[in-house]
């Protein structure tokens, strides 16, 4: 009996053994391995005659590139700078105000539901087909245009457009954000006790506006930190909808950091210039790395829902 006692024991343990160690194996593969391999890579140079020892030559040669004024490596640093700041100053706002007025079922909430959603519930590629065709030189856009005398009439070309284009992406960006920006905040808000509200009430917390402000915004900062975190955090991986409108062939005036390294892989990706990539990846992640560990713990300083 002991002896089977054990022998199930064993295979218990196997099962979970084999749950638990394929997905190790990934994450040693594909994530501890690779990014072991670009840090060896950044120190080296390729040739016809194999690899040799660089030093720092590839991070001067990737820091002189990202600096320098007019190259396409410092338009996509300055895009992905603006894109976060748009983000912080005019998405965030509008996204916790669209929240909140769900959240309280205001009229139409669930149009805007619906609206916001459907790019959650398609495809991506096709959810861009369609944004390209009704921005196209034949698209329902262009037809608005000429019936009320709009640009005289004429297409707008919002992608290619150097006016308009960063501007477009930009705005496709924020819509298709907005679905688990709607999923994630009005979850946060239907989470705080409706005790809380009628004891705001009854301390003269009287309009939406002073419920938004003392009552909602303090009691869900736990979620407007982890957006703000991870958002800075990726600050330089963020592609957004670069590939599914340009695939490699986006104007640099709409480039950004995510998209510039994708494409460097698929265009420029060959062996030789793999260092200098892995030289930038290095670069970035001792930027941003510690900056983002300090607004972390800078945020918290300002968290009242955890006792101190």
């Amino acid at each position: 009996m002991r002896k089977r006692g054990r022998i199930g024991r064993v295979k218990d343990n196997l099962f979970v053994y084999s749950l638990i160690g394929y997905p190790l194996i990934l994450f040693c593969i594909f994530y501890i391995g690779i990014n072991f391999n670009s840090i060896i890579l950044a120190f080296q140079s390729i040739d016809g005659n194999g690899k040799h020892f660089a030093g720092f030559k590839n991070f001067q040669l990737f820091w002189k590139e990202m600096t320098g004024s007019g190259s396409l490596l410092f338009y996509s640093l300055i895009n992905s700078l603006k894109m976060y700041a748009i983000n912080l100053v005019v998405c965030m706002p509008l996204y916790i105000c669209f929240s909140y007025l769900l959240f309280k079922k205001c009229l139409f909430n669930r149009v805007i539901s619906f609206l916001v959603m459907i790019p959650a519930i398609m495809s991506g590629l096709v959810i861009s087909l369609v944004f390209v065709n009704f921005i196209g030189s034949n698209g329902p856009l262009t037809q608005i245009c000429k019936m009320f005398g709009i640009n005289e009439g004429k297409w707008l070309n919002l992608l290619y457009s150097k006016e308009y284009a960063f501007g477009t992406t930009l705005f496709y960006s924020i819509w298709l954000s907005f679905s688990t920006s709607l999923l994630v905040y009005p979850t946060a808000m239907r989470g705080i006790s409706p005790e809380v509200f009628e004891s705001a009430k009854i301390d003269g917390v009287s309009n939406m506006f002073q419920e938004l402000r003392y009552i909602i915004l303090p009691l869900i900062y736990p979620t407007l930190t982890t957006f703000l975190v991870t958002g800075f955090a990726a600050i330089f991986s963020n592609g957004g909808p670069l590939m599914e409108f340009y695939h490699t062939e986006a104007p640099g005036y709409v480039s950004n950091m995510g998209y510039y390294f994708t494409r460097a892989v698929l265009v420029d990706g060959t062996e030789f210039n793999y260092p200098k990539y892995a030289a930038g990846g290095l670069i970035l992640t001792v930027l941003i790395g510690p900056l983002t560990i300090l607004l972390k713990r800078f945020l918290e300083k300002f968290d009242y829902t955890v006792e101190k």
